[in-house]
Formats: structure tokens, sequence, C-alpha cells
């Protein structure tokens, strides 16, 4: 099962990491085990990390709610753009 990696600035680190638990929900249909990272030298950078069982059902579930998408990325404080990287 491949693991991805989500990386992207937020308007507030703290105000975040409160989002959590709605993030894991949205993200439950197509993702599990999402953990959360903070930069060290305490900058608006953060990560997540997350299991994806089948790329193909996340990528759709991407592209499909990209309108809901952006509101929640709104919502959690996250400034565009965020990047994923996907293990090899």
């Amino acid at each position: 099962m491949p693991r991805i990696v989500v990386t992207a600035a937020v308007k507030d680190v703290e105000a975040w990491l409160k989002f959590k638990p709605e993030l894991i929900a949205q993200m439950s249909a197509v993702a599990s085990d999402g953990t959360s990272y903070v930069a060290m030298d305490g900058s608006n950078r953060v990560a997540s990390t997350w299991d994806v069982p089948d790329m193909e059902a996340f990528q759709a579930a991407q592209t499909a709610a990209s309108a809901e998408m952006a509101e929640a990325m709104e919502r959690y404080g996250m400034i565009p753009p965020a990047t994923v990287y996907i293990e090899k």
C-alpha cells in the first residue's frame, strides 16, 4: 500500500492541527492512518502522511471533489499549492 506525504504552508499551525479529526474523516474514504507534522523551525510549513490503498480512487476523489477540497483547504488555513509526494 503506497504512502503519500502532503506538504503545504498554513496561515496558523495550531488552527490547522485542530482540524485533524475533520481532515481524517474527510480522507477516510480513500486514505487511512493520517499523521500530522509541523516544521521544527517554527515556520508555517506542515505535512501529513497517509496510507492509500487505491491510488486511482484517491486521485479520482481529489478530482471529483475539487471545489469541496478547495473549500476544506481554505477552512484549514492551507495556503496553495499543496504538494503530494508518493512513496516509491
